[in-house]
Protein backbone atom coordinates (compact mmCIF):
# COMPACT_ATOMS: atom_id res chain seq x y z
CA UNK A 1 0.00 0.00 0.00
CA UNK A 2 1.52 3.43 -1.14
CA UNK A 3 2.30 6.01 1.79
CA UNK A 4 -0.17 9.41 0.92
CA UNK A 5 1.19 12.72 1.57
CA UNK A 6 -0.06 13.55 5.06
CA UNK A 7 1.31 9.88 6.50
CA UNK A 8 4.27 9.39 4.85
CA UNK A 9 7.46 9.54 7.33
CA UNK A 10 10.35 11.13 6.52
CA UNK A 11 12.76 7.99 6.87
CA UNK A 12 10.00 6.08 4.52
CA UNK A 13 11.31 8.84 2.22
CA UNK A 14 14.47 9.35 2.74
CA UNK A 15 14.79 5.50 2.35
CA UNK A 16 13.15 5.66 -0.81
CA UNK A 17 15.32 8.09 -2.67
CA UNK A 18 18.39 6.18 -1.17
CA UNK A 19 17.21 2.89 -2.61
CA UNK A 20 16.63 4.39 -6.08
CA UNK A 21 19.49 5.80 -6.33
CA UNK A 22 21.18 2.30 -5.05
CA UNK A 23 19.89 0.81 -8.05
CA UNK A 24 19.52 -2.00 -6.57
CA UNK A 25 15.61 -3.11 -6.36
CA UNK A 26 14.57 -6.27 -8.55
CA UNK A 27 18.44 -7.00 -9.40
CA UNK A 28 19.61 -10.50 -9.70
CA UNK A 29 21.67 -12.36 -7.13
CA UNK A 30 24.71 -11.51 -6.60
CA UNK A 31 27.84 -13.77 -5.27
CA UNK A 32 28.71 -11.04 -2.58
CA UNK A 33 25.68 -10.51 -0.62
CA UNK A 34 24.92 -14.60 -1.06
CA UNK A 35 28.49 -15.06 0.77
CA UNK A 36 27.54 -12.66 3.48
CA UNK A 37 24.13 -14.07 4.30
CA UNK A 38 25.50 -17.87 4.33
CA UNK A 39 28.55 -16.10 6.57
CA UNK A 40 25.58 -15.05 8.78
CA UNK A 41 23.60 -17.89 9.13
CA UNK A 42 26.49 -20.27 10.30
CA UNK A 43 27.67 -17.54 12.17
CA UNK A 44 24.54 -17.19 14.38
CA UNK A 45 23.95 -20.64 13.85
CA UNK A 46 20.44 -20.54 12.79
CA UNK A 47 18.28 -21.32 9.63
CA UNK A 48 17.72 -18.24 8.37
CA UNK A 49 19.58 -15.05 7.09
CA UNK A 50 18.48 -12.11 4.91
CA UNK A 51 19.69 -9.02 3.42
CA UNK A 52 16.35 -7.17 3.66
CA UNK A 53 15.88 -3.67 1.72
CA UNK A 54 12.89 -1.35 2.97
CA UNK A 55 11.01 -0.28 -0.05
CA UNK A 56 7.42 1.79 0.27
CA UNK A 57 5.09 -1.19 -0.35
CA UNK A 58 7.36 -4.14 0.54
CA UNK A 59 10.68 -5.32 1.85
CA UNK A 60 12.45 -7.16 -0.73
CA UNK A 61 15.55 -9.78 -0.05
CA UNK A 62 18.81 -8.83 -1.94
CA UNK A 63 19.88 -12.15 -0.32
CA UNK A 64 18.57 -14.86 1.26
CA UNK A 65 19.66 -18.21 3.29
CA UNK A 66 17.29 -20.92 3.95
CA UNK A 67 13.78 -19.02 2.38
CA UNK A 68 12.29 -19.25 -0.43
CA UNK A 69 10.47 -16.19 -1.02
CA UNK A 70 11.86 -12.34 -2.95
CA UNK A 71 9.62 -10.12 -1.23
CA UNK A 72 6.59 -9.81 1.27
CA UNK A 73 4.44 -6.47 2.18
CA UNK A 74 5.71 -4.08 4.17
CA UNK A 75 3.52 -4.42 6.55
CA UNK A 76 4.89 -8.00 7.54
CA UNK A 77 8.19 -6.65 7.84
CA UNK A 78 10.10 -7.24 11.19
CA UNK A 79 13.00 -5.65 9.89
CA UNK A 80 11.24 -2.50 9.83
CA UNK A 81 10.57 -1.70 13.77
CA UNK A 82 12.37 1.25 14.77
CA UNK A 83 14.31 0.76 11.81
CA UNK A 84 15.33 4.98 11.75
CA UNK A 85 16.97 4.22 15.30
CA UNK A 86 19.42 2.70 13.32
CA UNK A 87 20.47 0.35 16.13
CA UNK A 88 20.69 -3.74 16.49
CA UNK A 89 16.87 -4.89 17.19
CA UNK A 90 16.58 -8.72 18.52
CA UNK A 91 13.67 -10.40 19.35
CA UNK A 92 14.38 -13.14 21.34
CA UNK A 93 10.52 -15.05 20.96
CA UNK A 94 8.11 -13.34 18.21
CA UNK A 95 5.28 -14.79 19.68
CA UNK A 96 5.29 -13.34 23.15
CA UNK A 97 6.18 -9.33 21.23
CA UNK A 98 2.78 -7.82 20.99
CA UNK A 99 4.48 -6.09 17.77
CA UNK A 100 5.33 -9.41 16.30
CA UNK A 101 2.88 -12.02 17.18
CA UNK A 102 0.16 -11.55 14.91
CA UNK A 103 2.60 -11.39 12.18
CA UNK A 104 1.76 -13.70 9.28
CA UNK A 105 5.08 -14.81 8.87
CA UNK A 106 5.24 -15.53 12.45
CA UNK A 107 1.68 -17.41 12.71
CA UNK A 108 2.01 -18.93 9.15
CA UNK A 109 4.09 -21.26 7.27
CA UNK A 110 7.10 -19.56 8.28
CA UNK A 111 7.46 -19.93 11.67
CA UNK A 112 9.76 -17.12 12.34
CA UNK A 113 10.44 -17.53 16.07
CA UNK A 114 13.47 -15.45 16.81
CA UNK A 115 14.80 -12.38 15.01
CA UNK A 116 18.11 -10.20 15.27
CA UNK A 117 18.86 -7.74 12.69
CA UNK A 118 21.91 -5.23 12.37
CA UNK A 119 21.30 -1.88 10.38
CA UNK A 120 22.16 -1.55 6.78
CA UNK A 121 23.85 2.39 7.50
CA UNK A 122 24.72 4.26 4.06
CA UNK A 123 27.87 6.77 4.33
CA UNK A 124 25.13 9.12 4.10
CA UNK A 125 23.59 8.12 7.02
CA UNK A 126 20.30 6.91 5.81
CA UNK A 127 19.28 3.17 6.85
CA UNK A 128 17.82 1.47 3.90
CA UNK A 129 17.22 -2.01 5.47
CA UNK A 130 19.01 -4.88 7.58
CA UNK A 131 20.92 -7.87 7.55
CA UNK A 132 19.25 -10.53 9.59
CA UNK A 133 19.31 -14.10 11.11
CA UNK A 134 16.00 -15.59 11.81
CA UNK A 135 15.86 -19.01 14.30
CA UNK A 136 12.60 -21.02 13.67
CA UNK A 137 12.70 -21.74 17.81
CA UNK A 138 12.78 -19.10 20.59
CA UNK A 139 16.00 -18.32 21.96
CA UNK A 140 15.07 -16.52 25.05
CA UNK A 141 19.23 -15.87 26.04
CA UNK A 142 19.45 -14.47 22.37
CA UNK A 143 22.50 -14.13 21.03
CA UNK A 144 26.19 -13.98 22.17
CA UNK A 145 28.29 -10.86 22.20
CA UNK A 146 30.79 -12.48 19.71
CA UNK A 147 27.51 -13.10 17.43
CA UNK A 148 26.04 -9.55 17.30
CA UNK A 149 29.09 -8.24 16.74
CA UNK A 150 29.74 -10.59 14.06
CA UNK A 151 26.62 -9.56 12.51
CA UNK A 152 27.31 -6.12 12.95
CA UNK A 153 30.59 -6.42 10.92
CA UNK A 154 28.39 -8.26 8.17
CA UNK A 155 25.99 -5.40 8.28
CA UNK A 156 29.00 -2.65 7.59
CA UNK A 157 30.32 -5.24 5.20
CA UNK A 158 26.99 -5.22 3.16
CA UNK A 159 26.55 -1.80 3.32
CA UNK A 160 29.64 -1.09 1.74
CA UNK A 161 29.17 -3.81 -0.69
CA UNK A 162 25.50 -1.76 -1.83
CA UNK A 163 28.12 1.65 -2.05
CA UNK A 164 30.74 -0.18 -4.47
CA UNK A 165 28.17 -1.68 -6.48
CA UNK A 166 26.15 2.13 -6.93
CA UNK A 167 29.27 3.65 -7.85
CA UNK A 168 30.11 0.85 -10.59
CA UNK A 169 26.36 1.01 -11.67
CA UNK A 170 26.05 4.87 -11.72
CA UNK A 171 29.91 4.80 -13.99
CA UNK A 172 27.77 2.01 -16.23
CA UNK A 173 24.72 4.20 -16.52
CA UNK A 174 26.61 7.69 -17.49
CA UNK A 175 28.43 5.75 -19.84
CA UNK A 176 25.30 4.80 -21.15
CA UNK A 177 23.65 8.20 -20.90
CA UNK A 178 26.39 9.60 -22.85
CA UNK A 179 26.04 7.38 -25.38
CA UNK A 180 22.50 8.28 -25.77
CA UNK A 181 23.49 11.71 -25.90
CA UNK A 182 25.64 11.45 -28.65
CA UNK A 183 22.78 9.59 -30.51
CA UNK A 184 20.62 12.79 -29.33
CA UNK A 185 23.29 15.02 -31.41
CA UNK A 186 23.44 12.46 -34.63
CA UNK A 187 19.56 12.09 -35.04
CA UNK A 188 19.55 15.95 -34.76
CA UNK A 189 21.79 16.65 -37.18
CA UNK A 190 20.28 14.07 -39.55
CA UNK A 191 17.09 15.50 -39.11
CA UNK A 192 15.05 17.56 -41.90
CA UNK A 193 12.71 19.36 -40.23
CA UNK A 194 12.28 20.74 -36.41
CA UNK A 195 9.17 18.43 -35.99
CA UNK A 196 11.83 14.95 -37.17
CA UNK A 197 14.32 16.13 -34.85
CA UNK A 198 11.67 16.39 -31.34
CA UNK A 199 10.03 13.04 -32.47
CA UNK A 200 13.87 11.39 -32.96
CA UNK A 201 15.22 13.07 -29.45
CA UNK A 202 11.68 11.94 -27.73
CA UNK A 203 12.53 8.37 -29.12
CA UNK A 204 15.68 8.52 -27.61
CA UNK A 205 15.38 10.22 -24.09
CA UNK A 206 11.91 7.98 -23.97
CA UNK A 207 13.75 4.53 -24.70
CA UNK A 208 17.22 5.21 -22.45
CA UNK A 209 15.10 6.16 -19.61
CA UNK A 210 12.65 3.54 -19.74
CA UNK A 211 9.83 5.76 -19.70
CA UNK A 212 6.21 5.65 -20.49
CA UNK A 213 5.99 8.95 -23.11
CA UNK A 214 8.44 11.49 -24.08
CA UNK A 215 7.54 14.73 -26.05
CA UNK A 216 8.33 18.56 -26.89
CA UNK A 217 5.33 20.80 -26.60
CA UNK A 218 5.56 24.08 -27.36
CA UNK A 219 4.22 27.23 -24.46
CA UNK A 220 2.22 30.04 -25.68
CA UNK A 221 3.63 33.74 -24.69
CA UNK A 222 1.08 34.00 -22.16
CA UNK A 223 2.14 30.32 -21.11
CA UNK A 224 -2.00 29.50 -20.97
CA UNK A 225 -1.56 26.69 -23.57
CA UNK A 226 1.23 23.68 -24.50
CA UNK A 227 0.87 22.27 -28.29
CA UNK A 228 1.97 18.94 -28.45
CA UNK A 229 2.94 18.31 -32.27
CA UNK A 230 3.67 14.77 -31.99
CA UNK A 231 4.87 12.74 -28.99
CA UNK A 232 6.78 9.19 -28.44
CA UNK A 233 5.01 6.33 -26.14
CA UNK A 234 5.63 2.93 -25.41
CA UNK A 235 3.25 0.43 -26.95
CA UNK A 236 -0.67 1.04 -25.41
CA UNK A 237 0.80 4.30 -23.83
CA UNK A 238 -1.98 7.08 -24.86
CA UNK A 239 -0.63 9.80 -26.85
CA UNK A 240 -0.82 13.59 -25.61
CA UNK A 241 -0.48 15.24 -29.35
CA UNK A 242 -2.94 18.13 -29.56
CA UNK A 243 -3.54 21.55 -27.38
CA UNK A 244 -3.59 21.43 -23.76
CA UNK A 245 -4.42 24.48 -21.31
CA UNK A 246 -2.55 24.90 -18.65
CA UNK A 247 -4.73 26.09 -16.70
CA UNK A 248 -5.89 22.10 -15.86
CA UNK A 249 -2.51 21.73 -14.13
CA UNK A 250 -2.42 24.60 -11.49
CA UNK A 251 0.53 23.64 -9.82
CA UNK A 252 2.60 22.43 -12.37
CA UNK A 253 2.50 25.73 -14.64
CA UNK A 254 4.42 27.39 -11.85
CA UNK A 255 7.89 25.91 -13.26
CA UNK A 256 7.13 27.06 -16.56
CA UNK A 257 6.53 30.20 -15.51
CA UNK A 258 10.21 30.49 -13.96
CA UNK A 259 11.63 28.06 -16.24
CA UNK A 260 13.06 25.57 -13.56
CA UNK A 261 12.65 21.85 -14.12
CA UNK A 262 9.50 19.40 -12.60
CA UNK A 263 11.12 16.50 -10.85
CA UNK A 264 8.12 14.06 -9.79
CA UNK A 265 8.94 10.57 -8.35
CA UNK A 266 5.12 9.87 -7.38
CA UNK A 267 2.10 11.89 -8.07
CA UNK A 268 0.77 10.31 -5.30
CA UNK A 269 2.84 11.54 -2.55
CA UNK A 270 4.00 14.89 -4.31
CA UNK A 271 2.35 18.01 -3.17
CA UNK A 272 2.64 19.60 -6.01
CA UNK A 273 0.85 17.30 -8.05
CA UNK A 274 -2.56 16.27 -5.29
CA UNK A 275 -4.93 19.52 -7.35
CA UNK A 276 -4.07 17.09 -10.81
CA UNK A 277 -4.07 14.13 -9.63
CA UNK A 278 -7.26 12.70 -10.98
CA UNK A 279 -5.84 14.16 -14.70
CA UNK A 280 -2.66 12.52 -13.82
CA UNK A 281 -4.09 9.07 -13.22
CA UNK A 282 -6.17 9.24 -16.80
CA UNK A 283 -3.58 9.93 -18.60
CA UNK A 284 -1.33 7.59 -17.09
CA UNK A 285 1.12 9.63 -15.54
CA UNK A 286 2.84 8.20 -12.13
CA UNK A 287 6.05 10.14 -11.96
CA UNK A 288 7.14 12.76 -14.25
CA UNK A 289 9.62 15.34 -15.41
CA UNK A 290 9.07 18.49 -17.21
CA UNK A 291 12.18 20.36 -18.87
CA UNK A 292 11.57 24.20 -19.65
CA UNK A 293 13.19 25.38 -22.55
CA UNK A 294 14.09 28.99 -22.17
CA UNK A 295 14.91 31.17 -24.72
CA UNK A 296 15.41 35.65 -24.11
CA UNK A 297 14.41 34.90 -19.75
CA UNK A 298 10.73 33.19 -21.14
CA UNK A 299 9.59 29.76 -21.30
CA UNK A 300 9.00 29.01 -25.24
CA UNK A 301 8.37 25.18 -25.08
CA UNK A 302 8.54 21.98 -22.62
CA UNK A 303 10.25 18.81 -23.00
CA UNK A 304 8.26 16.42 -21.06
CA UNK A 305 8.67 12.65 -19.84
CA UNK A 306 6.77 10.37 -18.26
CA UNK A 307 6.29 7.07 -16.75
CA UNK A 308 3.61 4.97 -15.19
CA UNK A 309 5.07 3.88 -12.38
CA UNK A 310 6.08 5.83 -9.18
CA UNK A 311 10.49 6.34 -9.98
CA UNK A 312 12.66 8.55 -8.82
CA UNK A 313 14.93 10.26 -10.77
CA UNK A 314 18.66 10.10 -10.92
CA UNK A 315 20.90 13.38 -11.02
CA UNK A 316 22.83 11.61 -13.68
CA UNK A 317 19.27 11.33 -15.77
CA UNK A 318 18.02 14.88 -15.03
CA UNK A 319 21.06 15.99 -16.20
CA UNK A 320 20.68 14.19 -19.46
CA UNK A 321 17.37 15.25 -19.79
CA UNK A 322 18.38 18.84 -19.45
CA UNK A 323 21.68 18.34 -22.08
CA UNK A 324 19.32 16.48 -24.83
CA UNK A 325 16.46 19.39 -24.42
CA UNK A 326 19.05 22.11 -24.96
CA UNK A 327 20.73 20.35 -28.15
CA UNK A 328 17.12 19.93 -29.41
CA UNK A 329 16.46 23.44 -28.74
CA UNK A 330 19.92 24.51 -30.26
CA UNK A 331 19.01 22.23 -33.80
CA UNK A 332 15.38 23.68 -33.80
CA UNK A 333 16.73 26.90 -33.36
CA UNK A 334 19.19 26.33 -36.03
CA UNK A 335 16.59 25.16 -38.08
CA UNK A 336 14.37 27.71 -37.52
CA UNK A 337 17.72 30.29 -38.12
CA UNK A 338 17.96 28.70 -41.46
CA UNK A 339 14.10 28.53 -42.52
CA UNK A 340 14.44 32.29 -41.85
CA UNK A 341 17.44 32.91 -43.91
CA UNK A 342 16.53 31.09 -46.68
CA UNK A 343 13.42 32.99 -47.24
CA UNK A 344 15.61 36.49 -46.87
CA UNK A 345 17.87 34.92 -49.42
CA UNK A 346 15.12 34.42 -51.95
CA UNK A 347 13.83 37.63 -51.39
CA UNK A 348 17.66 38.92 -51.84
CA UNK A 349 18.12 36.72 -54.71
CA UNK A 350 14.69 38.15 -56.15
CA UNK A 351 15.44 41.62 -56.17
CA UNK A 352 19.22 41.10 -57.49
CA UNK A 353 17.82 39.34 -60.65
CA UNK A 354 15.61 41.84 -60.92
CA UNK A 355 18.33 44.58 -60.62
CA UNK A 356 20.39 42.68 -62.76
CA UNK A 357 18.06 42.45 -65.93
CA UNK A 358 17.56 46.03 -65.22
CA UNK A 359 21.04 46.93 -65.74
CA UNK A 360 21.21 44.76 -68.69
CA UNK A 361 17.76 46.56 -70.45
CA UNK A 362 19.64 49.78 -69.26
CA UNK A 363 23.14 48.95 -70.96
CA UNK A 364 20.94 47.53 -74.14
CA UNK A 365 19.25 50.95 -74.07
CA UNK A 366 22.04 53.53 -73.01
CA UNK A 367 24.55 51.04 -75.76
CA UNK A 368 21.91 50.54 -78.66
CA UNK A 369 24.00 53.07 -81.48
CA UNK A 370 27.03 51.78 -80.25
CA UNK A 371 28.85 51.06 -83.19
CA UNK A 372 31.09 48.46 -81.20
CA UNK A 373 28.17 45.66 -80.55
CA UNK A 374 30.78 42.57 -79.34
CA UNK A 375 31.63 45.03 -76.14
CA UNK A 376 27.80 44.73 -75.36
CA UNK A 377 27.84 41.36 -76.06
CA UNK A 378 30.57 40.96 -73.61
CA UNK A 379 29.16 42.93 -71.20
CA UNK A 380 25.60 41.49 -71.26
CA UNK A 381 27.99 38.02 -70.86
CA UNK A 382 29.68 38.63 -67.90
CA UNK A 383 26.56 40.08 -66.02
CA UNK A 384 25.59 36.07 -66.80
CA UNK A 385 28.68 35.22 -65.03
CA UNK A 386 28.21 37.48 -61.97
CA UNK A 387 24.74 35.86 -61.86
CA UNK A 388 26.08 32.60 -61.79
CA UNK A 389 28.15 32.75 -59.30
CA UNK A 390 25.23 34.85 -57.42
CA UNK A 391 23.12 32.24 -57.88
CA UNK A 392 25.80 29.29 -56.55
CA UNK A 393 26.43 31.67 -53.22
CA UNK A 394 23.10 31.78 -52.51
CA UNK A 395 22.71 28.21 -52.14
CA UNK A 396 25.12 28.61 -48.98
CA UNK A 397 23.75 31.90 -47.65
CA UNK A 398 26.31 33.93 -49.41
CA UNK A 399 29.22 32.19 -47.26
CA UNK A 400 30.84 30.09 -49.54
CA UNK A 401 29.88 28.37 -52.83
CA UNK A 402 31.97 25.40 -54.64
CA UNK A 403 34.44 25.64 -56.72
CA UNK A 404 33.23 23.39 -59.63
CA UNK A 405 29.54 25.01 -59.07
CA UNK A 406 30.57 27.90 -60.47
CA UNK A 407 32.61 26.75 -63.22
CA UNK A 408 29.59 24.69 -64.53
CA UNK A 409 27.14 27.12 -64.09
CA UNK A 410 29.19 29.59 -66.04
CA UNK A 411 30.30 26.75 -68.76
CA UNK A 412 26.51 25.67 -69.27
CA UNK A 413 25.50 29.07 -69.93
CA UNK A 414 27.60 29.78 -73.04
CA UNK A 415 26.99 25.98 -73.79
CA UNK A 416 30.12 23.87 -74.26
CA UNK A 417 30.03 21.51 -71.16
CA UNK A 418 30.58 18.57 -73.79
CA UNK A 419 33.92 19.98 -74.74
CA UNK A 420 35.05 21.21 -70.95
CA UNK A 421 36.40 18.63 -68.77
CA UNK A 422 36.86 19.36 -65.49
CA UNK A 423 38.74 17.73 -62.43
CA UNK A 424 39.47 18.68 -59.00
CA UNK A 425 38.63 18.05 -55.20
CA UNK A 426 35.93 19.99 -53.37
CA UNK A 427 37.11 23.56 -53.12
CA UNK A 428 34.84 26.00 -50.88
CA UNK A 429 35.39 29.89 -52.30
CA UNK A 430 34.54 32.92 -50.62
CA UNK A 431 32.19 35.26 -51.71
CA UNK A 432 34.31 37.36 -53.26
CA UNK A 433 36.81 34.78 -54.35
CA UNK A 434 34.23 33.23 -56.09
CA UNK A 435 32.44 36.43 -57.83
CA UNK A 436 35.92 37.11 -59.09
CA UNK A 437 36.59 33.22 -60.33
CA UNK A 438 33.16 33.22 -62.68
CA UNK A 439 34.21 35.80 -63.95
CA UNK A 440 37.70 34.73 -64.98
CA UNK A 441 36.42 31.25 -66.48
CA UNK A 442 33.65 33.62 -67.92
CA UNK A 443 36.69 35.31 -69.57
CA UNK A 444 38.69 32.45 -70.37
CA UNK A 445 35.77 30.47 -71.75
CA UNK A 446 34.92 33.74 -74.26
CA UNK A 447 38.36 33.94 -75.74
CA UNK A 448 38.26 29.90 -76.28
CA UNK A 449 35.34 30.31 -78.65
CA UNK A 450 36.43 33.38 -80.22
CA UNK A 451 40.36 32.52 -80.23
CA UNK A 452 41.07 29.36 -79.22
CA UNK A 453 40.69 25.56 -78.74
CA UNK A 454 36.83 25.85 -79.27
CA UNK A 455 37.01 27.89 -82.55
CA UNK A 456 36.59 24.48 -84.10
CA UNK A 457 34.88 21.53 -83.47
CA UNK A 458 37.84 19.25 -82.46
CA UNK A 459 39.04 21.62 -79.77
CA UNK A 460 39.03 21.09 -76.06
CA UNK A 461 39.76 22.47 -72.68
CA UNK A 462 40.78 20.92 -69.51
CA UNK A 463 40.49 22.59 -66.53
CA UNK A 464 42.02 21.10 -63.61
CA UNK A 465 42.72 22.32 -59.91
CA UNK A 466 44.52 20.90 -56.73
CA UNK A 467 45.55 22.19 -53.27
CA UNK A 468 49.26 22.28 -52.63
CA UNK A 469 50.48 22.08 -48.94
CA UNK A 470 53.88 23.72 -48.37
CA UNK A 471 55.25 24.53 -45.03
CA UNK A 472 51.60 24.44 -43.58
CA UNK A 473 50.48 27.12 -46.42
CA UNK A 474 47.16 25.51 -48.73
CA UNK A 475 47.63 27.02 -51.97
CA UNK A 476 44.92 26.41 -54.35
CA UNK A 477 46.36 25.70 -57.94
CA UNK A 478 44.23 25.82 -61.12
CA UNK A 479 45.25 24.77 -64.73
CA UNK A 480 43.36 25.82 -67.87
CA UNK A 481 44.52 23.82 -70.93
CA UNK A 482 43.14 24.42 -74.57
CA UNK A 483 43.83 21.33 -76.86
CA UNK A 484 42.91 20.79 -80.74
CA UNK A 485 42.21 24.29 -81.82
CA UNK A 486 44.49 26.81 -84.48
CA UNK A 487 47.99 27.72 -83.75
CA UNK A 488 48.33 30.13 -81.18
CA UNK A 489 49.64 33.85 -81.21
CA UNK A 490 49.99 35.88 -78.05
CA UNK A 491 47.69 39.02 -78.52
CA UNK A 492 48.17 42.15 -80.31
CA UNK A 493 46.62 44.85 -77.64
CA UNK A 494 45.39 43.91 -73.81
CA UNK A 495 41.75 44.24 -73.46
CA UNK A 496 39.05 44.02 -70.07
CA UNK A 497 39.27 40.57 -70.39
CA UNK A 498 43.00 40.22 -70.36
CA UNK A 499 43.84 42.39 -67.48
CA UNK A 500 40.84 40.69 -65.39
CA UNK A 501 42.70 37.27 -65.99
CA UNK A 502 45.91 38.56 -65.05
CA UNK A 503 44.80 40.17 -61.70
CA UNK A 504 43.94 36.64 -60.46
CA UNK A 505 41.82 35.27 -57.74
CA UNK A 506 40.37 37.80 -55.87
CA UNK A 507 43.18 40.36 -56.81
CA UNK A 508 45.91 37.84 -55.32
CA UNK A 509 47.92 37.48 -58.74
CA UNK A 510 49.97 34.47 -59.11
CA UNK A 511 48.86 33.92 -62.92
CA UNK A 512 50.79 32.76 -65.67
CA UNK A 513 49.58 32.94 -69.00
CA UNK A 514 51.22 31.25 -72.11
CA UNK A 515 50.66 31.11 -75.66
CA UNK A 516 52.12 27.78 -76.89
CA UNK A 517 51.60 27.07 -80.20
CA UNK A 518 50.00 23.94 -79.72
CA UNK A 519 47.09 25.47 -77.39
CA UNK A 520 46.92 28.71 -74.74
CA UNK A 521 47.43 27.40 -71.01
CA UNK A 522 46.94 29.48 -67.91
CA UNK A 523 47.59 28.84 -64.64
CA UNK A 524 46.52 30.62 -61.71
CA UNK A 525 47.36 30.51 -57.96
CA UNK A 526 46.35 31.58 -54.46
CA UNK A 527 46.35 31.25 -50.46
CA UNK A 528 43.57 29.21 -49.73
CA UNK A 529 43.23 31.44 -46.34
CA UNK A 530 42.58 34.46 -49.14
CA UNK A 531 40.34 32.49 -51.18
CA UNK A 532 37.79 31.61 -48.44
CA UNK A 533 36.83 34.86 -46.87
CA UNK A 534 33.92 36.56 -47.49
Amino acid sequence: MALNANTADVGAIHRAKALADLMVLDTPDEQTFDDLVFIAAKACDVPIALITLLDVDRQWFKAKYGLDVQETEIEHSVCRIEIDRGDMLEITDLTADRRTNCNPLVTGAQHFRAYAGAPLVLRSGVVVGRLCVIDTEPRPEGLSELERAMLRALARLASENLELRRTAMASNRLTELQAALVEVGEAIRGSGDAGQMASATAAIVGRVLTADRAGLGSVDDAIETIDIKTDWTAPGILSLAGRHRLDEYVSLREPLVYGDPLVVADALTDERAVSNLAIAMRIGVRALVDMPVREHGRTIALFFVHSAQPRPWLAEEIAFLRSATDRLEAGVARHRSDEQQRIVNGEIAHRLKNMLTMVQAIASQTLRSASDRESVYAFERRLMALSAAHDALLQNSWAQADLKSIATTVVEAIGFMDRVKMDGPPVALGARAALSFSLIVHELLTNACKYGSLTGDSGEVSLTWEIETNDGDDRLMIKWRERGGPPVTPPTRRGFGSKLISIGLAGTGGVDLRYDPDGFAADLQAPMRHLAKG
